[in-house]
């Protein structure tokens, strides 16, 4: 059974590898990005209820979550080393529904993508967002 599509965006192979053979094997189809640019031009396709978003630490990371959160009610969640509480927030109001930290389990990670795409799944596409 399909439980979602997820577009995982990091520029480190490690994180992508691990993210994409833990959903896939939990049955979520998976799309990889290298790039944030990438990621904004694949969140356009509307075919993704998901997008983990590793942060690189760069501006262009909360760009792409407010372009992505522009055109799409789909489900962002930031992955960064820096759990401080200013870039958590700095990330919620860009558009991000949940912002997890390095190094994280494969629990807190397949908690946060169950509960957001289990939202995109209930939620009434009337353009109005729900988290």
């Amino acid at each position: 059974m399909r439980e979602g599509s997820i577009l995982v965006v990091s520029n480190e192979v490690s994180i992508t590898r691990a993210l994409r053979l833990t959903l896939a094997a939990r049955g979520y189809e998976v799309t990889t990005a290298e790039s944030v640019t990438e990621a904004v031009d694949l969140s356009g396709a509307g075919k993704h209820d998901l997008v983990l978003l590793d942060n690189d630490g760069s501006p262009a990371t909360l760009d792409a979550c407010r372009q992505i959160r522009a055109r799409s009610d789909m489900g962002i969640i930031v992955i960064s080393s820096d759990s401080s509480e200013a870039k958590k927030a700095r990330a919620i109001l860009a558009g991000a529904d949940g912002y997890i930290a390095k190094p994280f389990g494969v629990a807190d990670i397949f908690a946060l993508v169950c509960a957001n795409t289990r939202n995109a799944k209930t939620a009434p596409h009337s353009g109005v967002l729900v988290s």
